[in-house]
């Protein structure tokens, strides 16, 4: 198949990192991707062998959708996968253009207009295929659940040596409790219902530290709140604020535990990667985590917004080592049988055949 993915994005997060791991098997599997994205994008500076890019603001002004279409005409594609809200708004209206079928991978909860026009939606949980059922109001036989997935290699090439290093670098005793938070620091990750729960902990887990990963910026509000919280508190120097790292796997093998208090959480690739490392997850209980995480099995599903219960979950692993590691074993023998990339690449590869073959010919030659 010759296929179009089309990204949006800017900066990394969940769905780019999709794309380009998806990306990668397709082209394995013998297939030629283009990848439609704007310029100078994170995904563009990314080492995929075999890949090629086309550029465009996706702004749907009337020449660049014509110049897009007349390129597309040149490339005969098959079909178009679309990530993100500009790039699926973008691909509906090449669907018009070029007749090519379009499907749109769904990444996040959100009220919108296009998702009814695209030829099939991919939900990556089934908390998200629910909501695109019941608010976006998809037809129930253009929809499907298809997990998002992570390269899990990288997971398995941690060494004892990487933990190590990390834990130097982030200069840590023999005896202290390390808690990780991983993604972007902004209000829908619940960030500060971690923060609030901090003072509780600290009575309990003297000693425990917090290591954020992640983009953030510390002149917006939201992490002035969270700062405000720390100096309080009196908890200053128990938090590290690492900002993005390249080697992320190496520090979720190195956390005692990590921590995921997102408000809306669509899927949830941070707990994922947490148990693919071996370590277990606290996390709130919305959107796809609990399909992720087994509750009492490879960690503790907690109500959202409530900071004693985050409190009481951490403290209760602390306690108990055994528990834990207990844990993180049975959450990565979960995660590498469940979301193996190439047995959901493959489901995808099924869905791209199935679109295309119901697609009519006089479509294409119509448009």
């Amino acid at each position: 198949m010759n296929i179009l993915q089309i990204t949006s994005g800017r900066h990394i997060n969940g769905a780019l990192t999709y794309c380009k791991f998806l990306t990668e098997h397709l082209i394995a599997s013998g297939h030629s991707v283009t990848i439609l994205c704007r310029e100078d994008g994170w995904i563009e500076h990314q080492d995929i062998p075999g890949v090629k890019f086309f550029h465009s603001e996706m702004d749907r002004r009337p020449a660049d959708l014509q110049r897009v279409s007349d390129w597309m005409a040149e490339q005969k594609f098959d079909v178009i996968h679309t990530h993100m809200s500009r790039a699926h708004a973008f691909g509906v209206l090449l669907k018009y253009k070029t007749g090519v079928p379009v499907i749109a991978t769904a990444h996040n909860r959100s009220f919108q207009l296009h998702w009814r026009f695209n030829d099939y939606v991919i939900a990556n949980s089934d908390a998200t295929c629910r909501y695109q059922k019941r608010i976006n109001r998809v037809p129930k036989q253009r929809i499907e659940t298809v997990h998002c997935f992570t390269d899990l290699e990288r997971f398995n090439d941690i060494t004892e040596l990487s933990k190590r290093r990390v834990l130097r670098q982030l200069k840590t005793g023999e005896n202290d409790f390390l808690i990780g938070v991983v993604g972007e620091v902004v209000k829908r990750k619940g960030h500060i219902y971690l923060f609030r729960a901090l003072e509780e902990i600290a009575a309990a887990v003297p000693n425990f530290k917090l290591v954020l990963l992640g983009r953030f910026n510390r002149d917006e509000a939201y992490v002035k709140q969270m700062r405000r919280i720390l100096l309080k508190r009196k908890l200053l120097g128990k938090v590290k604020w690492l900002g993005l790292r390249s080697n992320v796997q190496d520090y979720m093998a190195a956390f005692d535990l990590t921590v995921v208090p997102s408000i809306e959480e669509p899927l949830g690739l941070v707990a994922l990667e947490s148990l693919a490392a071996g370590t277990p997850v606290v996390a709130s209980n919305t959107g796809g985590l609990p399909e992720i995480i087994q509750h009492d099995v490879s960690g503790l599903i907690v109500p959202p917004k409530q900071p004693a219960a985050i409190a009481r979950a951490v403290i209760e692993l602390a306690n108990d080592p055994q528990r834990r590691n207990k844990m993180g074993q049975a959450g990565r023998s979960f995660v590498f049988e469940r979301f193996d990339p190439q047995a959901l690449s493959t489901q995808v590869e099924a869905i791209y055949q199935r679109v295309i073959g119901s697609i009519p010919t006089d479509r294409r030659q119509a448009a």
